[in-house]
């Protein structure tokens, strides 16, 4: 599922606390949202201006690591070579 260290990219994963805290802190500044960690904050400001495919592509491939290709296509993944 998304959200969970089987997600995480890069095998990176926050713990909870200096998450909420930098929320709180964030609610306490009437910030509108707050993305903790330089390499959440570098993703998520970069984000909009990469290719749409490129990050098409890469959704992708997190959603393949965290289903598996058989959920992702809704059936079995081909066949090397197979072409399709």
């Amino acid at each position: 599922m998304i959200g969970t260290r089987r997600a995480a990219v890069a095998g990176a994963f926050a713990e909870p606390e200096p998450v909420v805290r930098a929320a709180l802190r964030a609610l306490d500044r009437d910030r509108a949202y707050v993305t903790p960690g330089l390499g959440n904050a570098l993703s998520a400001h970069l984000s909009p201006r990469r290719p749409r495919t490129l990050v098409a592509a890469l959704a992708e491939r997190v959603t393949r690591k965290v289903l598996g290709p058989e959920e992702v296509r809704g059936g079995p993944a081909p066949e090397p070579g197979a072409g399709g």
